[in-house]
């Protein structure tokens, strides 16, 4: 059953299972975030959608994409506290990826022109979605974090050749910054990043392009799919 909570001194509905970040989004209640992305499990990493939590006596700061409400709860999205603490954290993703227009947008947004930071333009913000996205939803794992500290960084496993990607471009789709480049020609895909390219396969009566090849190899095998389903594209279908 619905119950309520209450943010920023308005009482709103919840549900049970909903999460912090569902309930302001569905209340036009703005919360920044750059490693939330809907068909993946909450992550966490950006931390910028951190609020404060109420508990009367004290408050405690929580990240909203992965905290579950409960009723009776009261959430503060605009405190000094909670401002004080994301835009350090805007500072500091400034300062990893200090030429990327998207950051550079949110930060504005945010009230932060600049970052006491060294600057430095890494691109990746190491939110981690392009790992999750492969794992959780294409169900390959080809790329992961490797190193700790200042050197951390997503790679293909040794920094070789990505030999499980199979070049669906998931990974890109989902990345916030735009640092992940795909390639395209009229018959290959390629990924810098992961040293990895792909033919693409045609449609056999049209000849468009339909996908990688290995691509489409992948998905026939995991849905027990006919050899030739994928030898013509929908429209010739």
């Amino acid at each position: 059953m619905p119950f309520n909570i209450t943010i920023d001194g308005r009482e709103v509905e919840a549900n049970a299972g909903e999460t912090l970040l569902d309930v302001c989004r569905r209340n036009d209640i703005f919360i920044p975030t750059l490693c939330h992305y809907d068909e993946l499990e909450p992550y966490g990493a950006c931390r910028l959608c951190i609020v404060e939590w109420d508990r009367g006596d004290w408050s405690k700061m929580v990240t909203s994409c992965n905290f579950p409400v409960k009723e009776g709860q009261i959430f503060k999205t605009t405190s000094e506290k909670a401002t004080r603490q994301r835009k350090m954290l805007m500072e500091l993703t400034l300062a990893r990826s200090s030429k990327t227009p998207e950051i550079i947008e949110l930060a504005k947004k945010l009230g932060v022109k600049k970052t006491r930071f060294e600057k430095r333009d890494e691109g990746c913000i190491l939110c981690g979605n392009c790992i999750r996205a492969c794992e959780e939803v294409v169900g390959v794992s080809a790329i992961s974090f490797s190193d700790r500290g200042p050197l951390r960084e997503v790679s293909s496993p040794f920094s070789e050749e990505a030999m499980d990607c199979i070049g669906c471009g998931s990974c890109a789709y989902v990345c916030p910054t735009n640092y992940i480049k795909v390639e395209e020609t009229e018959n290959a895909r390629k990924f810098p990043q992961w040293k990895v390219e792909f033919d693409y396969a045609h449609c056999k009566k049209c000849g468009v392009k339909i996908a990688p090849q290995k691509q489409l190899d992948y998905i026939r095998k995991k849905a027990a799919l006919p050899e030739d389903w994928f030898d013509v594209c929908q429209s010739c279908r």
